[in-house]
């Protein structure tokens, strides 16, 4: 009886057993049951107030602070080039040569007649001091004779010639004293002409204006050039400037001297507002600006952006961008009600480093989600830890 009876309970603890496994592996229901007694850990912050300053990234080429299309000043014909493309030269140093023979002999001639002139004031003066000693002695003359009397036609005619000699004398002296006078204007225009010969004979040779490098070479020689013809481009590639154009509300936000933040490479460097056009474009209604660059490494055609500040913003509602969750177009961040998580959408406005600003939607009492927002889902319970609102 008890062997018969053994087995048959066997059979329906194994059936038993059965029913509940099966029961356990066909209900669906019980495993999220489960895991809702896992309760997720969040970091939450007050969203708070800011003072936010606004920046404008504008980007743009670098170009060197100081370029020059250099041309010669008169014609010729190339007679030396001792640079090419690339070269480093000196404020100076020579860049291209003129034939210069005909102007050596234009100076030659100028100097020579600077000097006959200066030797001719010289004999004149010496001249009128000559005529007038003359003039003296026969004035003296004229007067002994008058005051003898005329007693005979002899006593006449040397009286009346001694008064033709002295008129003819004060002519002299008076056409002397005319050119001496005179010689001051004649030597002025004489030594203008050597200058202006010796100017032009300078000419010949083309001077770096600055120390730079020679960017490219016009001319070869023998080539015949003429006045304000480009030959030679030098720039100066020590320091670096952007040019681009910003907009009103960046503009008054800047002012010459000011120092701004330049990206270049993933590198940021500092540069500095040189020129800014305070009326703006007819037109474009935008403001030229240049900021200069300087740094170890940077050159000519690299890309550039220039962070310029804007209007600061003060008590602003805002929000780490870790805080927001995008979806199909609408931000939301999670609010924190009790215990639980609440989906909050909100309408962003500026971006501000890490911060982004909040024109509508949660305010500055609130507290929320700073970090990991993917994974959470509204409504759910969730233990908070407060951090700093300005942690990472």
């Amino acid at each position: 009886m008890l062997s018969i009876r053994s087995p048959i309970r066997v059979y329906v603890l194994l059936a038993l057993a059965g029913a509940v496994l099966l029961l356990l592996v066909t209900a669906p229901d019980k495993a999220p049951e489960l895991q809702q007694l896992v309760v997720p850990t969040v970091r939450v912050a007050p969203v708070g107030l800011h003072d936010l300053v606004p920046t404008e990234i504008v980007s743009c080429r670098l170009e060197p602070a100081r370029r020059a299309e250099i041309h010669f000043e008169l014609s010729g014909q190339v007679s030396s080039r001792p640079v090419e493309p690339g070269q480093a030269v000196g404020q100076g140093e020579s860049l291209l040569s003129l034939a210069s023979g005909d102007y050596e002999d234009a100076l030659a001639e100028a100097e020579a007649r600077l000097l006959q002139e200066t030797r001719d004031i010289q004999r004149d003066r010496e001249l009128l001091t000559l005529s007038r000693r003359n003039h003296a002695l026969q004035k003296s003359e004229v007067d002994r004779l008058d005051k003898l009397g005329v007693d005979s036609l002899v006593s006449q005619s040397r009286l009346d010639e001694g008064r033709i000699k002295l008129l003819q004398l004060e002519s002299e002296v008076a056409q002397l004293r005319s050119r001496v006078d005179s010689a001051g204007a004649r030597l002025a225009l004489k030594q203008a002409v050597r200058n202006r010969a010796a100017r032009n004979l300078e000419r010949t040779q083309l001077l770096a204006p600055f120390a730079g490098n020679v960017n490219s070479v016009n001319v070869q020689v023998g080539d015949y050039v003429t006045p304000g013809e480009m030959a030679v481009e030098l720039i100066d590639a020590s320091s670096l400037d952007l040019y681009v154009e910003v907009r009103g509300t960046v503009a008054q936000s800047l002012q010459q001297g000011q120092a701004v933040n330049v990206a270049i490479d993933a590198v940021t460097l500092p540069g500095e507002v040189i020129a800014l056009q305070i009326d703006p474009d007819p037109v474009t209604f935008t403001h030229a600006l240049r900021v200069r660059v300087t740094g170890a490494g940077i050159r000519p055609g690299q890309v550039a952006q220039a962070h310029l500040p804007r209007r600061a913003l003060h008590g602003v509602t805002a929000v780490p961008n870790t805080a927001v969750l995008f979806d199909e177009g609408r931000t939301y961040v999670f609010r924190l009600d009790g215990d639980r998580l609440a989906l909050v959408e909100v309408a962003l406005g500026e971006r501000v480093g890490e911060l982004l600003s909040v024109r509508q939607g949660i305010d500055a009492s609130g507290r929320i989600v700073t970090h990991d927002v993917s994974s959470l889902s509204h409504g759910q319970q969730v233990r908070a830890i407060a951090v700093d609102p300005g942690s990472g």
